[in-house]
């Protein structure tokens, strides 16, 4: 090979380094530009979890309180049991489904049930068995929105109590009602509470 065809190649060699090293200098401003015509929204991510507003029963619903109960359980998972008319009781769990688990678990705050257990799985509960062949869409507010025989008609025993297990997820902003609560704690408070004109003090 002769200088000049050297020399030739050398140059083509020196310009094809010199053009690949501009391109990699503008791949990073390059690689910025797609970006920078993206929108930006910062509130987006500083936004708290909306607040979560509870369907509200029919006006004809009677109000009730739902807690989970039973042996070797997790908060989210438990005999169902229901406050009404003053006394605690359970749910058969005849025609029980995942629908009505449902919406025991996110009348309790839950975003979902996973699944539901019969043959009183946690234990047998105590009082009467208010619910019996309880049927839920799944869209009820509570479940004394379902239909079922009626409260406290049943021919079951608390052999058949019914279980959930429900999501340990949360609903985000979740308010858990307490004035039935609140009631049921206060009522034997105000019952025993003395007055000052039953007991006077003694001079």
């Amino acid at each position: 090979m002769s200088s000049s065809q050297r020399t030739g190649m050398e140059r083509r060699g020196g310009f094809c380094l010199c053009s690949c090293l501009a391109v990699l200098s503008l791949l990073p401003s390059l690689s910025l530009a797609q970006y920078e015509s993206w929108p930006h929204y910062p509130e987006y991510f500083q936004q708290p979890a909306p607040e979560y507003h509870r369907p509200q029963p029919a006006s004809d619903v009677v109000k009730i309180q739902l807690r989970l109960a039973g042996q070797k359980r997790k908060h989210s998972e438990g005999r169902v049991e229901v406050y009404y008319n003053g006394q605690w009781g359970t749910v058969c769990d005849d025609d029980f489904s995942i629908h009505a688990a449902h919406v025991v678990c996110r009348e309790l705050g839950y975003v979902e049930a996973k699944s539901w257990t019969a043959s009183s799985s946690y234990g047998k509960g105590e009082g009467p068995i208010w619910l019996d062949n309880v049927y839920c869409t799944g869209k009820e507010a509570t479940l004394a929105a379902c239909s079922s025989n009626g409260w406290g008609v049943a021919d079951c025993k608390h052999s058949e109590d019914v279980g959930v297990v429900c999501s340990d997820k949360r609903i985000p902003g979740f308010k858990f009602d307490n004035s039935l609560i609140n009631n049921i704690e206060a009522s034997p408070v105000l019952l025993m509470t003395p007055s000052r004109e039953r007991f006077p003090s003694s001079k």
